[in-house]
């Protein structure tokens, strides 16, 4: 998402109810004051409806972060995650980006965690993640947006290969965001995952 991003977000939200719009995807609207409330990796955004600022009691993010907040709140139409999970290559035109987006994200988390599972294990349970069943060695479910879940999957290495990490979308993430914001909350998530890491890491 690049600049005029939160602008082009508003724009889609204009056609839209700005409370029908916070129930599709979630959050919680406080009428009186059009304070719009939504959760994004554990942590509670308040938005300032129409033009969605953050109010003044509201953590921050940065502003392409902001404009995938944005994002959702205008694009979600309310679905609810079947729990089928699909790669970033089967979003729409996610096949042109997908070595990138493995890039900064899976392949990042591999050169950061490595064969330490139970790290990223601490890290992800920093951010609401629990684990679930798959055919990795560990699988979690974080919940990054009210209706946009993302699996994280990992193998440990062996004498042959490195250790292997995956990141999956619900299909219906494409109901919720546009790519390139599914891209955005991809590495997000990742930068969140290593920043928990290092607190660990300082404490320790």
């Amino acid at each position: 998402m690049g600049a005029g991003a939160v602008q082009a977000a508003l724009a889609r939200l204009e056609a839209r109810d700005l409370r029908v719009a916070a129930r599709d995807a979630g959050a919680a609207m406080d009428e009186a004051t059009g304070v719009v409330s939504v959760t994004f990796l554990g942590a509670e955004y308040r938005l300032v409806g129409p033009g969605l600022d953050f109010a003044e009691d509201s953590p921050r993010v940065p502003e392409h972060v902001r404009a995938l907040l944005v994002y959702y709140i205008a694009t979600t139409d309310g679905a609810l995650p079947t729990g089928r999970a699909i790669s970033f290559a089967e979003l729409p035109d996610g096949g042109f980006y997908v070595q990138a987006f493995r890039g900064y994200t899976a392949g990042a988390l591999e050169r950061a965690f490595g064969d330490d599972g139970a790290a990223l294990q601490a890290a992800v349970e920093t951010l609401g993640g629990v684990a679930i069943e798959g055919p990795a060695d560990l699988s979690w479910r974080i919940p990054v947006l009210p209706r946009v879940p993302v699996t994280l999957s990992w193998w440990s290495g062996d004498e042959e290969f490195g250790p292997r990490v995956e990141l999956l979308f619900d299909e219906t993430a494409s109901r919720h965001l546009p790519t390139d914001g599914c891209a955005v909350l991809g590495s997000w998530l990742t930068a969140s995952l290593k920043a928990a890491q290092a607190r660990a890491g300082d404490r320790g």
